[in-house]
């Protein structure tokens, strides 16, 4: 009996932890979730249309939005990327993107991203309206 009243419990704090309701169908995934790192909020992901509305839906609230992709167009996940400004790196996020959002105060950033094996780095001033980066690898750096 303590068993089956333990599983009847765990039960539904599976399917929470897992970022899902109850309710939810098993085949969609869960909507990007804001993290916070060191005081910093972001939103990443995208890998579906369902997933990419979410955070597009929350655009407003973040300074820095980046797209990444290939040069024929398809959405692409870097392999790491971090943000940095004078005083050195506030933020790193490994499979980033498609899309990822940054709740970042004004300022200057530097932005490095790896994917294939190759970083680049791009410069940004962020201010009060929301900046965006369409960062594109070429094709041939796609996995």
């Amino acid at each position: 009996m303590a068993v089956g009243l333990a599983t009847a419990l765990l039960a539904p704090v599976a399917v929470l932890a897992q970022g899902a309701s109850p309710a939810a169908d098993p085949g969609t995934a869960a909507a990007p979730q804001v993290q916070t790192v060191h005081g910093i909020d972001y939103l990443n992901g995208g890998a579906g249309e369902e997933a990419r509305a979410a955070i597009d839906a929350q655009r407003s609230a973040f300074t820095l939005r980046i797209v990444f992709s290939v040069t024929s167009g398809a959405y692409a996940v870097a392999d790491h990327v971090e943000i940095g400004n004078a005083r050195g790196r506030l933020l790193a996020v490994d499979n980033a993107g498609p899309m990822l959002l940054v709740k970042l105060p004004a300022g200057d950033y530097t932005v490095a991203a790896s994917h294939g094996g190759k970083t680049e780095q791009r410069k940004v001033h962020v201010g009060k309206a929301s900046t965006t980066i369409e960062w594109r690898w070429s094709d041939q750096e796609r996995r």
